[in-house]
């Protein structure tokens, strides 16, 4: 970061969702937990399972804005399992359907 300032909880959470690696996540929403929450937070973060994580991520990814281009792929992603109503809901130029 310029002047050596360290990037904000929201630039840092969209820099690890867009690597899109559920073990990267929960690593990063462990240590935030330590430096900013407490230790229920971390003991119910480190309880997720791989497959919890995902879908969370997947979750995370379309609630973002600035991630707009792996919308698709994790709304794709949560439909096929079940969890996402929407599932493919974009048109080809990425707009919404209705």
């Amino acid at each position: 970061m310029p002047n050596g300032r360290e990037a904000s909880y929201g630039q840092q959470l969209g820099q690890v969702l867009r690597r899109r690696d559920p073990l990267a996540l929960q690593l990063f929403l462990i240590q935030n937990a330590r430096r900013y929450g407490d230790q229920g937070q971390v003991d119910d973060v480190e309880a997720k399972s791989r497959d919890e994580l995902e879908e969370l991520m997947h979750r995370m990814i379309i609630a973002r804005a600035d991630l707009k281009d792996l919308h698709r792929a994790s709304r794709q992603w949560l439909f096929a399992r079940g969890q996402d109503s929407y599932g493919d809901d974009e048109d080809e130029s990425g707009r919404r359907r209705n």
